[in-house]
């Protein structure tokens, strides 16, 4: 085994390496870490912390599992230690028995419970990429009996800023290209053109967004000084020099969206989202399976069954 700093570099060399496309890969991330972690599955999961709605991508678990965790995640979601603690702004890797506040508070959790009876798991531990009371999002790895060790959380602990920054990249990259519609492959030819980085891309795409280099910053997970790095390099490789002119340059070359001169008088427009990207644009692997639907009922009778003797039958722990 190397030192830390190794594994860090031969983990995110992976997964780059990975990667088939413009989406979080996360059939690799999960395919190396599950095995580190004694992990028989793992998900993605995102969901909407005031409605609960739900993107799940499973690793290792049967496909008709999904339905039940979506449901379960609805109804259990202000009960599981750690999506709240995920919720309050908490994205520390943690295990679930310690965020719960010890085994006997675990053992009677309606989330523990569920994950006994869907797939005879009753530990967890997950590692955020992002939360907050608008939206939450992380790797969720389960196994049984013992509970994950501090050498584990240190794993997840390392890799954590490459996966929120990777993250961050993604979600960026999807929201830009949501805003070119049919001329994508233009914008990206005049990227290539350019010599544009993948992260100056980014720090672009933020500077047009009219963000603060310390915004940038909190957004990209890096430096206000390597932003502003970053953007002297835009502007230089755009033969410009203040953000301005760099925004101006970019849309005359295709690689943003230049305004619609008749949007003032087109009456209101939709706004984009600011935030929340529907994460089934950003998982690879398996076909995506559909979001719960808000304010739908619960599921077939199979569902409601399933959810409702979870959260109510709680069988002790070993």
């Amino acid at each position: 085994m190397g030192s830390p700093a190794q594994e860090i570099t031969d983990f995110a060399v992976d997964v780059l390496g990975g990667m088939d496309g413009p989406e979080f890969p996360a059939d690799v991330v999960l395919s190396i870490l599950c095995p580190r972690l004694d992990a028989p599955g793992a998900v993605l999961q995102c969901t909407v912390w005031r409605t609960g709605d739900s993107q799940i991508h499973g690793w290792g678990s049967a496909r008709s599992d999904i339905p039940l965790m979506l449901e379960a995640t609805r109804r259990m979601r202000f009960q599981h230690p750690l999506m709240v603690a995920n919720a309050k702004g908490d994205l520390r890797p943690a295990t679930a028995q310690v965020a719960a506040g010890g085994w006997a508070a675990w053992r009677r959790s309606p989330a523990r419970c569920f994950l006994v009876d869907l797939q005879g798991c009753d530990q967890m531990a997950s590692l955020a990429l992002r939360g907050g009371r608008e939206e939450i999002c992380a790797l969720a790895f389960a196994r049984a009996r013992r509970d994950f060790d501090e050498r584990e959380l240190a794993l997840l602990s390392a890799v954590q800023p490459f996966l929120r920054t990777l993250d961050q990249h993604v979600r960026l990259m999807g929201r830009w290209r949501e805003r070119l519609g049919g001329s994508g492959a233009a914008a990206e030819a005049g990227v290539r053109a350019a010599g544009l980085t993948g992260r100056e891309l980014s720090v672009l795409l933020c500077l047009s967004d009219g963000s603060t280099a310390t915004a940038i910053a909190h957004r990209l997970g890096c430096s206000p000084r390597t932003v502003s790095t970053h953007a002297g390099r835009v502007y230089r490789k755009l033969g410009v020099s203040d953000r301005l002119t760099a925004v101006r340059e970019a849309q005359r070359r295709g690689i943003l969206r230049a305004p619609d001169p008749d949007a003032d008088h087109a009456g209101p427009a939709a706004q984009p989202a600011s935030g929340w990207v529907p994460p089934a644009a950003q998982l690879s692997g398996s076909p995506t399976v559909p979001q719960a639907r808000r304010r739908s009922p619960a599921g077939s009778d199979t569902t409601r069954r399933a959810v409702s003797k979870t959260a109510v039958q709680c069988e002790p722990g070993p």
